[in-house]
């Protein structure tokens, strides 16, 4: 009895390897089978065509050594010495009495040079009334004297009967000249000449005074031509 269960004990022990080895030689065949495949050629296979598409390899010819530039010869005339003659001109220059100056860095602006007026300012405008008004030299009695003495009657005029009061209006300046004569009442033209005339040749007067200082001031004047009868 001892003896068939010592049996029995050593068939368990082997067969659990067994089963272990059994399970591991199983699993090599089917990974074995598994990677197992047939060799499965092209030209083999029914209705296939093997196309090359790769183009054969045609080595071009060297082009650029065959082309040579073509070689262009140029003949020159011949040239005779003897034909020829070679003059220099030597040119000197001439002596000046007077050399030209040397350009002034900072020149300075000089109008007689450039033939520009130089700037005046411009003289105010007479005024028509001023504090001290301009005079004749001796007052009105000598200027209706001087009048008096200096008018003369145009004969067109006497011989016509043509006589009255022409009005002059004239400005006298800062230094007491007379300028601007002109006539604000007619009469006649004989007697407007006559007038403008007569005052024209009047001497400077005392000029008029603006806040202590000369101005131009306008005066009206009357000249009156009267026929004695």
């Amino acid at each position: 009895m001892n003896q068939f269960n010592k049996k029995r004990d050593r068939l368990e022990k082997w067969r659990s390897v067994c089963f272990q080895l059994g399970l591991i030689i199983a699993g090599g065949f089917t990974l074995l089978a598994f990677e197992w495949t047939s060799p499965v050629y092209i030209s083999s296979l029914p209705g296939t065509k093997i196309i090359d598409t790769e183009e054969p390899y045609l080595p071009l010819p060297d082009v650029a050594r065959k082309i040579e530039k073509p070689m262009v010869k140029i003949k020159l005339p011949k040239i005779n010495s003897n034909e020829f003659e070679i003059v220099k001109v030597i040119t000197k220059p001439t002596p000046s009495s007077d050399p030209t100056p040397e350009p002034d860095p900072n020149p300075k602006f000089d109008p007689s040079k450039w033939n520009v007026a130089p700037e005046i300012d411009p003289e105010p405008a007479p005024v028509p009334i001023a504090e001290i008004m301009p005079e004749f030299e001796g007052g009105i009695k000598k200027l209706f004297q001087y009048l008096s003495d200096n008018t003369k009657y145009p004969k067109m005029a006497k011989d016509a009967g043509i006589q009255g009061t022409v009005y002059i209006q004239f400005t006298v300046g800062k230094t007491g000249e007379i300028k601007d004569v002109k006539i604000l009442k007619s009469v006649n033209d004989l007697l407007d000449k006559e007038a403008i005339r007569v005052v024209k040749s009047m001497p400077n007067w005392k000029p008029g005074k603006q806040s202590g200082r000369t101005v131009s001031v306008l005066y009206n004047l009357p000249i009156t031509f009267v026929l004695k009868g």
